[in-house]
């Protein structure tokens, strides 16, 4: 009986040995997270700013009414390598028909577009929550071209600067990432309209706007990711539970628990972004240079104590690429219409070639100089970062011809 009681011992101790080292090592685990890095990471991205004082730009959009979509003509369709007045002026009608439809709609989504935040203030969220509807603030572009089209010059060409500028603070200081992509795209095809209305109304006064626009912009504080990262992890933690709930997993409900840590994942993904909210961020912006995010390989501690956690921040990593360059091509659009606006402005005695010579050389050449095509009146700047399906290219304005003298 005794033999029999000792290899039953050593079975029973072979089986428990394996069982109490992995549970040693769970418990390690959870209790050595998150680690120092994690946890300075964690403090960065929660010194989020309150919103400024003012309207919210969020919530103007949310309580927005749906667009009259179905009882009106479709809206013009303006594509970026198509002038968006050049579209209206094809089909007048169409265009006043669609406008008048939509013009209370459309100077809500500017109001949207123009305020000083941008902020969801709802306290919990969930991942398929209703998004506002950003086409009120990316179709205001339609609106003033319109009015351009009309005869409304002047009036027009300001409220384009203002959209502009409203775009600029969407893109500069987004609520989370999509934001302030949508910030970027609005201002880069204002740009453009900006740049068609002088060309087509050369001897029109610039508006105050658009003079705030010819202002070179600041990289440290346009181009850094830092604020929409911020507003990411903000909305990361509200909709964690969510998240939670929807993992797909075929084990006992009881098991989620001991193989995903939530406060773990949070903490892994501060430490991803975390780098685009240090000091370096902003003197690599100013020089040019996109900021990488943070790739740590997990501890195989953590392997063992979170393997859920590790998969989702492992599906979770490569959805963040590309942003910083095109964060860096936004500052590059603004300085190509800066220097655009301060051409523009200039005597109108001088040579398009002579204007671009004079411009200051910060704003002409830096780390990413800007050219000009004196033959095609063509000024531009290189992009690195995807535009939809396109690598790279260019961002364009035509320079406008000054009116002939009198």
């Amino acid at each position: 009986m005794s033999t029999v009681w000792r290899w039953l011992s050593r079975l029973l101790m072979a089986l428990l040995v394996p069982v109490v080292l992995l549970a040693a090592i769970w418990t390690y685990a959870r209790l050595a997270s998150p680690t120092q890095a994690q946890g300075e990471a964690v403090a960065l991205m929660t010194a989020r700013p309150a919103p400024p004082a003012g309207d919210n730009g969020f919530a103007l959009l949310m309580a927005l009414p749906e667009a009259p979509d179905d009882v009106a003509p479709p809206m013009p369709v303006c594509g970026d390598e198509v002038s968006c007045i050049a579209v209206i002026e094809s089909a007048p009608e169409q265009a006043s028909a669609a406008i008048a439809a939509r013009r209370d709609w459309l100077e809500s989504g500017a109001l949207a577009l123009r305020a000083p935040a941008f902020r969801d203030l709802r306290t919990e969220a969930t991942v398929a929550d209703s998004l506002p509807p950003y086409l009120a603030m990316s179709q205001t572009r339609v609106l003033r071209a319109f009015d351009f089209a009309t005869g409304q010059t002047t009036a027009a060409l300001a409220a384009a600067c203002e959209d502009a500028l409203g775009s600029v603070r969407r893109a500069s200081d987004p609520d989370v990432l999509i934001d302030g992509m949508l910030g970027i795209a609005i201002f880069r095809q204002h740009a453009a309209l900006i740049a068609d209305m002088r060309r087509r109304a050369p001897a029109d006064p610039l508006p105050t706007a658009c003079l705030a626009l010819a202002n070179p912009p600041d990289p440290a504080a346009e181009g850094t990711l830092c604020p929409a990262l911020r507003g990411e992890w903000s909305w990361l933690t509200r909709v964690m539970a969510d998240m939670n709930a929807q993992v797909p997993s075929e084990a006992p409900a009881w098991s989620l628990p001991v193989l995903h840590d939530p406060e773990w994942l949070l903490a892994r993904t501060a430490e991803r972004f975390a780098p685009h909210c240090e000091a370096v961020a902003a003197d690599a912006a100013r020089a040019d240079r996109a900021t990488e995010f943070a790739l740590i390989e997990p501890r195989w501690v953590d392997r063992v104590a979170q393997p859920v956690s590790v998969i989702l921040d492992q599906i979770a990593s490569p959805a963040y690429t590309d942003y910083a360059e095109r964060q860096l091509d936004f500052v590059a659009q603004r300085r190509l219409l800066a220097a655009f606006l301060q051409m523009d402005a200039m005597d109108a005695a001088m040579t398009p070639a002579q204007r671009f010579e004079a411009l200051a050389e910060t704003l002409r050449a830096g780390p990413r100089p800007l050219r000009f095509d004196a033959s095609m009146g063509r000024l531009s700047v290189p992009l690195r970062g995807r535009n939809g399906d396109k690598d790279g290219g260019e961002a364009a304005l035509l320079v406008a011809t000054p009116p002939p003298a009198p």
